[in-house]
């Protein structure tokens, strides 16, 4: 089956909306909960959308949170009162250089803010200085960053990055 970035990309969003309705969530306020929790029902929710999803995947470096199709995908959440750095590229440098490494398809970084203070747009443009792999001659894939948050409380949004790599295994 092929999965698009689009796809997977919609599907978080509409999480995302959900974890927000307090209708839907009742006493469990999705939107208060941090990776840990809402990863397996992440893990569901793909599985019913999606049908074909690998969780836990092994590649080099460790594990991948999600394979969707052929397409890598790391989540990492952002608690209310939690400090922006959660969402750096220096705190996910290990997500990213899984995703750099991982070479059977497309691969996929979200981020979901649920703060009432919002990354700026260079603050995801940050991505594109990935980190070092250290010596040796790495095989690097592109990779894009998928951020999801609330604009002024009222409204969804979604800030998306494709972030390229070339032959050498330098950010261009």
């Amino acid at each position: 089956m092929n999965i698009t970035i689009g796809e997977i990309e919609n599907a978080v969003l509409e999480f995302f909306v959900w974890a927000h309705d307090h209708d839907f969530c009742k006493t469990v306020k999705l939107n208060k909960q941090g990776e840990r929790y809402l990863l397996p029902l992440l893990k569901t929710y793909f599985l019913g959308r999606f049908r074909e999803v690998d969780p836990e995947y092994e590649v080099d470096g460790g594990r991948i949170d999600f394979v969707i199709g052929s397409t890598a995908v790391e989540v990492v959440v952002r608690k209310p009162n939690a400090p922006k750095s959660i969402l750096s590229k220096s705190v996910n440098a290990t997500e990213i250089k899984k995703l750099l490494k991982y070479n059977k398809g497309k691969a996929v970084l979200i981020l979901i803010d649920f703060s009432k203070s919002p990354l700026r747009e260079s603050d995801i443009e940050g991505f594109r200085d990935w980190p070092s792999l250290g010596k040796g001659n790495h095989s690097v894939s592109a990779f894009n960053v998928i951020y999801l948050h609330l604009d002024g409380g009222e409204y969804f949004k979604s800030i998306k990055k494709n972030i390229h790599v070339n032959k050498s295994g330098h950010n261009p």
